[in-house]
């Protein structure tokens, strides 16, 4: 608990001493008045804020304490402390930022700027900008808040800062408005050059990620297209004929089937037997091929 002597602050004082922790020693004092040397350096006088603000020791009240360790001084001046503190700059930011994505592809070419950050002051320690501290942009809204803090012993102190993080990349554009449920063609896409967040994978970036997809509904001209926004073709439609291999241990029997439902390589579907009529699960093999791992029933 601070003694009752220390007098808060409001703003810095010249020739206030800077401590590294919250706690004032005797031998903080010391270092102003040497007479002081002669109390216990590691006697606890009282505590700084870690917001910065300062404490002021009056020398009537350290004259006081010196006595009772039994050290008689006089005269005392009156003594300020304050924390270290610092507030967070655009390149110390920067740094921290990169540090936390330097797992992220791209990272080194990637534009980090620093639009507007938190104005306070905090204790002086690591400044750390964790990943979930991240909100992502919107489309409105191209910055993206990333909350993080200075960690000071083991207490943490919150900072923030609004940023662009963008790197030059490549992005697949509607050139006409595309209607849902008909393959992609090349024609009506284009790939272009753009500035776009570094951690944004929701776009499409590359040709043989869209041609002969299917969008799930329309897709405007001069518009990104999203990953979200179209679906693979599927390699087996709903009610077309299919090549059914049946294995069961070395046994190995080539039919005839009936997709009940479309999937693409490696999902599993429905299939009608169309020797017996019977409906047995398969798994999509490629365009046309379905496999089952036992007799067809």
């Amino acid at each position: 608990m601070a003694l009752p002597f220390l007098l808060a602050l409001t703003a810095p004082l010249p020739g206030c001493q800077i401590l590294q922790s919250d706690v004032i020693l005797a031998r903080d004092v010391a270092a102003v008045i040497p007479g002081f040397r002669q109390v216990s350096g590691d006697f606890r006088l009282g505590y700084v804020p870690a917001s910065g603000v300062p404490r002021m020791l009056r020398g009537a009240d350290l004259q006081r304490i010196a006595r009772n360790q039994g050290v008689e001084l006089t005269d005392l001046p009156d003594v300020c402390f304050s924390q270290r503190t610092f507030i967070p700059q655009a390149p110390e930011i920067e740094t921290a930022m990169r540090a936390t994505l330097a797992d992220v592809p791209g990272i080194a070419s990637a534009k980090i700027e620093i639009t507007s950050s938190s104005p306070h002051a905090v204790p002086f320690g690591d400044l750390i900008f964790p990943r979930s501290g991240l909100q992502l942009p919107t489309a409105a809204v191209p910055e993206v808040m990333w909350r993080g803090f200075v960690r000071h012993g083991s207490e943490q102190f919150p900072v923030w800062a609004r940023t662009r993080i963008t790197v030059s990349t490549t992005r697949i554009v509607a050139i006409v408005n595309i209607p849902a449920g008909k393959p992609i063609q090349k024609s009506q896409v284009r790939l272009e050059s753009c500035e776009d967040f570094l951690l944004d994978d929701s776009a499409v970036r590359n040709l043989d990620e869209v041609i002969g997809y299917l969008p799930k509904s329309l897709l405007r001209a001069s518009l990104p297209i999203r990953k979200s926004q179209i679906a693979p073709r599927p390699d087996v439609a709903r009610g077309e004929i299919v090549n059914v291999d049946v294995f069961s241990g070395a046994a190995h029997l080539m039919v005839k089937g009936q997709a009940l439902a479309e999937g693409i390589q490696g999902s599993t579907i429905l299939v009608r037997n169309l020797s017996s009529g019977k409906d047995f699960s398969a798994r999509v093999a490629g365009k046309n091929q379905v496999i089952v791992g036992d007799s067809v029933q």
